[in-house]
């Protein structure tokens, strides 16, 4: 009967060793993550994961050896948080604090990409295409905000939208700060609706314009319609495709739906960016001193590698550029910045500067882009429907969030078609129901 009772005594104290390991990983990934709210530096958050991590191990020691009947608990609950906590030291080192080596080149601009420094302190990556010179300059320049946030104008959108000057237009595409070709901003937190908004007002002064065309794609489409909540007088048409939320809507208006593209589950991120993304949300700063931008953006090409397919329909992959289907092989630098995609959707669901009443009385033409296998959802376009009085939304089967690479003829006519004022190329989509769901 001893024996028995020895035995439970000495299994429940191997499962105190283990329930305190498991612990002290807990306290060392929470400790740090509550400092942060407080510090931004690395040396003092590390400090504290292995203070806790030593601390819990230390006390789950103790009080296994005393499960156990150990004569001398002390020494024990020394050795055993000593042993585990050098290992938790190393793993902590390799896994999250040492600088990742960098592989990938700096990224390569295009023959005609120009910079602006803006006054707002952003110097911004750019390529304007104008008229050929025999032709009339129609007065309301193009400015193309690609989507993202932290990714950059690619050459689709450089072909597709460029071909818009020899129409006689102006046509500007450009990298919004800290994405693509334009420099990164110094800190993380800089990244905002406000100032994204008051570089493309800066980029209006540039063109010397008083007016722009606005095409907005996806996240593109939120600053665009953001920029129109302040300077309403400033844009002449607007083109809202495969648009991102107006602003900070309810969970069930973002959740995104892939069961119509070809979506691959991406990959785990690193510890690395990981706890970066972690601390972003707690202090921007300490991601910022942990993991470096310029390598953020290499730890997340691998990341995203595999989610190229979610922009075409199914068995629609061999419409994707190259440059998003091989870029898990190739060796070149996407420069899509994570922490632009991380923070400033972010910051603009924190800010309580909501647009809409704004944008309510906004009469501005507006043309709204709709793919069938869009995984943004509906209620989006919805809302961009219900929001802008002049609104018009189109439906387009068998194209995705990116249209022009499944349906590029059939939305070049209809963009041609708005921005010159001509009859429709297709019939605007008449109600609020989803016509995946009354058409599917």
């Amino acid at each position: 009967m001893r024996s028995w009772v020895l035995l439970v005594r000495r299994a429940f104290a191997v499962f105190l060793f283990l329930l305190a390991f498991a612990t002290a990983l807990f306290a060392g990934a929470l400790l740090p993550y509550l400092v942060a709210a407080w510090s931004a530096n690395i040396a003092l958050l590390a400090l504290s994961a292995i203070s806790a991590f030593a601390l819990v191990t230390w006390g789950g020691g103790w009080l296994g050896a005393l499960v156990w009947q150990a004569e001398k608990r002390t020494k024990f609950a020394n050795n055993f948080s000593m042993i585990l906590s050098a290992a938790f030291v190393v793993a902590l080192y390799f896994a999250i604090l040492r600088p990742s080596p960098t592989r990938l080149p700096d990224p390569i601009g295009f023959s005609d990409t120009r910079y602006w420094q803006l006054p707002t302190g952003s110097r911004i990556a750019y390529i304007e295409y104008d008229p050929p010179t025999e032709m009339a300059v129609k007065p309301n320049p193009v400015v193309f905000l690609h989507g993202g946030p932290g990714m950059r104008i690619g050459p689709s959108e450089i072909e597709f939208f460029g071909s818009l000057a020899t129409h006689g237009f102006r046509v500007l595409l450009f990298d919004q700060a800290g994405s693509g070709l334009s420099d990164f901003l110094p800190k993380v937190s800089d990244y905002t609706m406000g100032r994204a908004v008051a570089d493309l007002e800066a980029i209006r002064q540039q063109l010397q314009a008083s007016k722009m065309i606005l095409i907005g794609h996806s996240w593109g489409s939120t600053l665009a319609a953001s920029y129109m909540a302040k300077y309403p007088e400033r844009v002449a048409k607007v083109i809202f495709y495969s648009p991102g939320p107006i602003w900070n809507v309810p969970l069930e208006m973002r959740k995104a739906d892939y069961s119509r593209t070809e979506w691959r589950r991406p990959d785990f991120p690193p510890p690395r960016l990981l706890a970066a993304f972690l601390l972003l949300h707690r202090n921007p700063d300490a991601a910022q001193n942990l993991l470096p931008q310029r390598e953020a953006e290499e730890l997340f090409v691998h990341l995203i590698a595999p989610m190229g397919g979610m922009m075409v329909c199914k068995g629609d992959a061999g419409r994707l550029p190259r440059s998003m289907s091989t870029l898990a092989t190739s060796n070149v630098n996407p420069s899509l910045n994570p922490y632009v995609a991380q923070y400033l959707p972010l910051s603009t669901q924190r800010s309580t500067e909501d647009p809409h009443t704004a944008l309510r009385a906004n009469q501005t033409p507006a043309m709204i882009l709709s793919g069938e296998c869009d995984y943004v959802p509906w209620s989006s376009k919805l809302d961009y429907q219900r929001t802008f009085s002049k609104a018009t939304l189109y439906y387009l089967p068998k194209a995705g969030h990116f249209i022009q690479f499944e349906q590029p003829e059939l939305m070049r006519r209809m963009v041609l078609a708005f921005l010159k004022d001509q009859p429709d190329i297709v019939p605007p989509y008449v109600g609020e129901a989803d016509p995946r769901t009354v058409h599917p």
